[in-house]
């Protein structure tokens, strides 16, 4: 999955990126979008891990697009007409300056309405394409219809309920507010105790969005840190765990995604699907040949086994199941499937 950081040019982004994947952005004006890898750092692998002696070990991963800087403006919108692919945003909002809430709020506004108007303008345009002959695919008038009424009250898509269809057509049009947003309020590391104020909360919430604070430059500063020093670090300001952990593991809540885990001496690996997935489906995840040749799952539950210490003795009390192709995938499945091609 693909999540897009987007902002202000000095509202910390490039450092932002740097605690999140280890990479050193360019935070001179950069031209060229950026991508990066933040690991899902999942304890779960590692006891799998302890228990198997693999020679490989696989945390799933989330992939970040940090695009060029927009030269002027409150938003980062040329970056978002290049990124529709996206499956999430993060609106970063840099308040380390001494910004008072009601900027801060005007931010979380406008940028909001950016992608409010631009969704707009591509509705109308769509629209009146079909009126005048241009061929819509099934539920696509409808689906506008209700988009547009949406908008039209300066509401993001992502507060309705969109089907699995919708979504599709939503996708291809290249509709944005629909899209999940986390909304990061980045201050300097004396105002981190002070948390986000009821009005910044609620304002972010009425757009459908998640919100998180945090000070990027004192986040980036941990990821340099041994596990040692993070920790001390990390107690010193009231923090549990870092951004790299604390982030993704948000990220993939708001996106419904879950992970199930292939486990043996070669390799322990996590892998990530949508919440809801059918075991033939999830297989895909793995290699193509696997959903099209699916026979059946063979299922442990992550505390089973752990509990159990190895798959033979899951096995030896029933608690290795057979499942099939319509079994949905619950998280910390751990999953081999048998397949024949």
């Amino acid at each position: 999955m693909r999540i897009g950081i987007l902002g202000r040019m000095s509202s910390g982004r490039s450092t932002f990126f740097d605690a999140l994947t280890g990479q050193t952005a360019n935070p001179h004006g950069a031209t060229k979008l950026r991508m990066g890898l933040a690991k899902v750092i999942d304890p779960r692998i590692d006891k799998l891990a302890a228990m198997y002696d693999p020679k490989k070990t696989t945390y799933a991963e989330v992939t970040l697009c940090l695009p060029p800087a927009a030269p002027a403006g409150p938003v980062d919108i040329p970056g978002l007409r290049e990124l529709r692919d996206l499956r999430a945003y993060v609106q970063l909002v840099g308040a380390y300056a001494g910004e008072t809430e009601d900027q801060i709020l005007a931010e979380i506004n406008a940028f909001s309405t950016e992608l409010v108007l631009n969704d707009m303008e591509r509705v109308e345009k769509r629209h009146a394409r079909i009126i005048k002959g241009g061929g819509d695919r099934p539920g696509e008038l409808a689906m506008l219809e209700k988009a547009g009424k949406c908008l039209e009250d300066e509401k993001p898509l992502r507060l309705l309920s969109w089907d699995e269809q919708e979504e599709v057509l939503l996708s291809e049009i290249g509709l944005l507010s629909w899209r999940c947003l986390i909304t990061v309020v980045n201050v300097d590391d004396g105002r981190l105790a002070d948390g986000l104020s009821d009005s910044i909360k609620n304002t972010i919430a009425e757009k459908g969005a998640e919100a998180m604070l945090l000070s990027a430059t004192l986040e980036a500063e941990i990821a340099t840190l041994d596990a040692e020093a993070q920790a001390e670090f990390l107690e010193a300001y009231g923090l549990t765990e870092p951004v790299s952990i604390r982030f993704v593991q948000q990220a993939l809540s708001m996106l419904q995604q879950i992970c199930f885990f292939t486990v043996g001496k070669d390799e322990v690996r996590a892998w990530p699907i949508a919440r809801d997935t059918h075991a033939r489906r999830a297989s895909r995840t793995i290699h193509t040949d696997l959903e099209k040749g699916f026979i059946r799952a063979e299922v442990i539950t992550y505390t089973t086994l752990i509990e159990q210490g190895s798959e033979a003795a899951c096995k030896s009390i029933g608690e290795l199941r057979v499942e099939g192709k319509d079994y949905i995938v619950q998280d910390g499945d751990i999953i081999n499937v048998r397949f024949n091609v």
